[in-house]
């Protein structure tokens, strides 16, 4: 996937202008004309994200980089990831932004990696996915992150789709058939619709008023089950993709695999990454 370039040099100007408004006094007496060699070395394992970033954050404050690591390589403690070479007072301004970014987008990287493997292990063909639990500002980026760990990077705004949740359910007093009615009325025919069902009996009242998703939410795995089972008994499993989202982590995932849903969604992929990956720079 190719992501706006232009929009990650926008934001990450606005992170170099978050962490210096207007002069780096800790470096205020090093000379304007020094020039100094330097490498962003990994300090634990993992799966790499971020370097795109690197490379765009330096570029702005006219460094020279040379990338040894590509976004989504297999790293190791101790591996060279970027050679930096430029004004000393530059590379410090850059350091803790891109340190930080880079860091966090391989956490998330790495960490749906290993939900990635989970699956692959099992032997079902079922995607992982991130939600739209992200923190504001950062979504491009762990988005980014995700697709990077072979996860689909699921919706990215409002903008994308309808996902009609307990809460528009709400205002219908629960009534799935009439909510996907008003909805299919005021949507253009160009955005798919998934629906949230807290209740095995909704999802045959699902499909049969246009869902092209349904999202089990919050069910347990024998409740997943018994909805896909309902589907089946009703020859309608092929007309829906079903997501399974809810609480899933890396210790309960393969109880949810066993039904076979075609996506299940995980907050923890961008909330609360497993995995850390830590970066240093050292200069020559």
């Amino acid at each position: 996937m190719s992501f706006n370039r232009i929009l990650i040099e926008k934001k990450i100007r606005e992170f170099l202008h978050e962490d210096c408004m207007f002069i780096d006094i800790s470096s205020k007496s090093i000379p304007s004309d020094s020039i100094s060699s330097a490498k962003i070395i990994a300090k634990s394992d993992g799966y790499l994200s971020g370097i795109e970033e690197i490379e765009i954050l330096f570029h702005i404050l006219e460094v020279d980089v040379t990338l040894r690591k590509e976004d989504g390589d297999q790293i190791q403690n101790g591996d060279v990831i970027v050679e930096l070479r430029g004004k000393t007072k530059d590379i410090l301004l850059g350091e803790r932004v891109g340190l930080n970014l880079m860091s966090h987008m391989s956490a998330i990287t790495s960490t749906t990696r290993k939900f990635v493997k989970i699956i692959e292990k099992s032997g079902k063909i079922v995607k992982i996915a991130c939600t739209r639990k992200t923190l504001p500002g950062l979504r491009l980026f762990e988005k980014k992150a995700v697709d990077f760990g072979k996860g689909d990077t699921h919706r990215f705004n409002l903008d994308d789709m309808v996902l009609l949740k307990s809460t528009h359910l709400k205002f219908y007093n629960g009534n799935v058939a009439e909510l996907l009615i008003d909805v299919k009325n005021n949507v253009s025919f160009t955005k798919k619709i998934e629906v949230e069902v807290e209740k095995v009996e909704d999802v045959l009242i699902a499909v049969q008023n246009g869902a092209d998703i349904i999202m089990l939410d919050n069910m347990n795995p024998d409740s997943v089950q018994d909805a896909i089972n309902l589907l089946k008994k009703h020859n309608l499993r092929e007309n829906v993709t079903i997501e399974v989202s809810g609480n899933i982590t890396q210790d309960n995932i393969v109880d949810y695999l066993i039904s076979e849903p075609d996506i299940i969604s995980t907050s923890v992929l961008t909330q609360k990454p497993t995995e850390f990956v830590d970066f240093s720079l050292r200069f020559d």
